[in-house]
């Protein structure tokens, strides 16, 4: 009687799982966002007391959602850089729906450092080249913004939604 009742028990437990178990979902996961996913642009120029400011933007230019976590990299092409990566905001998941944005903030000086000879403090770059957070392929974009002093120190934030 007490084999029968323990069978009973295991079949009413089987019977539950299968209903409870969890329903696999019909649409895609999303996957981190690269270089086939991104367009990018450099953008929202701001300059003020020898400061300068940028966005750089990306843009999920893919028929697929795509994420991004935290600090993407960034370097200007034929000048030095030094990046440091900023907690202001810090990282963060970003998920993007096909044509949604995303951006870092990009902040340089234009003020040379006392070992560097004036302006142009630095070579200027023609182009720059950012790697999404995980990956290695590069996104290039025009550079405009003339030199970065402090021997190329840029300072850039996490990925955040725009």
């Amino acid at each position: 009687m007490f084999i029968n009742r323990v069978l009973a028990v295991a079949g009413v437990l089987a019977a539950a799982g299968a209903v409870l178990a969890p329903v696999a979902s019909a649409s895609p996961a999303s996957t981190r966002c690269n270089a086939d996913t991104l367009g990018a642009d450099l953008e929202n120029f701001g300059a003020g007391a020898g400061q300068r400011y940028a966005q750089f933007a990306v843009t999920n230019i893919s028929a697929n959602t795509c994420t991004l976590y935290g600090h993407g990299g960034f370097a200007l092409v034929g000048a030095q850089t030094q990046l440091t990566w900023t907690a202001n905001p810090g990282p963060s998941l970003v998920t993007l729906a096909p044509g949604e944005r995303a951006a870092m903030t990009l902040h340089w000086t234009a003020i040379p450092a006392d070992n560097e000879a004036g302006y142009p403090c630095e070579p200027v770059a023609n182009s720059a080249i950012s790697i999404p957070p995980d990956e290695t392929v590069p996104l290039t974009v025009t550079w405009q913004y003339g030199p970065v002093c402090q021997h190329g120190q840029i300072d850039a934030s996490a990925y955040y939604k725009l």
